[in-house]
Parts: structure tokens; sequence; C-alpha cells
């Protein structure tokens, strides 16, 4: 069940390249930048994702990235999604999100799958959300 949002931010694709790992299937690479909070805490994340077309159709996504709090506490994040179809143009991406901390502000979340949304729009503005799953 999906609980509480815990955590909020808005940002921007400042990067994206096509990248063809060992020999493999081409994938797009972008790196996201973001201001935002987790659980009231200001934060501001850096992460970079994968995509990668699936057949017969859809995007899987795949994506590591940083949180860090403006009292130096630090996560990891791992995330896995699944684009979904969005009216007009953009994206619209479904999916769980791991996190790993030994910050106080944040550690209640190491053991949580967090249920995530993130809401990217055609010009590169990024709106992620995610929430505990209980």
């Amino acid at each position: 069940m999906i609980g509480e949002l815990v955590g909020e931010t808005t940002g921007r694709v400042v990067e994206q390249r096509l990248v063809r790992h060992r020999g493999g299937e081409p994938r797009i690479e972008r790196i996201i930048e973001s201001n935002g909070k987790v659980l009231g805490t200001e934060i501001t994340v850096t992460a970079t994702f994968w995509s990668k077309e699936r057949l017969p159709g859809g995007t899987f996504l795949k994506g590591d990235g940083t949180i860090m709090t403006g009292t130096g506490g630090v996560a990891i994040l791992h995330d896995s999604g699944i684009r979904i179809p969005k009216d007009g143009s953009g994206w619209s991406v479904r999916g769980i999100r791991h996190l790993r901390t030994t910050s106080p502000v944040m550690s209640r979340l190491n053991d949580v799958p967090l249920a995530f949304e993130v809401e990217i729009d055609p010009d590169g503005t990024v709106h992620d959300r995610m929430w505990e799953w209980k």
C-alpha cells in the first residue's frame, strides 16, 4: 500500500547522450539535477538514468543518484521504472526506488521501498515525487 509522501523535487535534465555499453544495445542516458525536500529537509539531487526500448513497445529505465542535505547528509539512490504513456509530449515514469544512508534525517527510509513518479516536460523540467510503500 502506498503511504506517506516523503519527498518531492523539481529540476532539469542537464545532459543527455546516446551510449552503447560493452557493445550492447544503444541506450539514452540522462543526467538530472533537482532541488526539493525529503522528510521536510531541503535536499539537492543529482541522478543519472538510462532508458532502453522494450519489445513490443514501452521503455524501461534504471538509474542511480545521490541526495545531499544542507547539513552534509548523503543518501545513495537506486531506481528502476517503466515509462507510462502521457497525453502530448514529455515523459511519465513510475517505479520503485531504494535509498541507503547514514544520515539521521533520512535513515528511517533505509529499509523502505519507495514508490516514485517522475514527470519530464518537453522543455526538460523534471517533477519527482516519492512515497513510502508500506
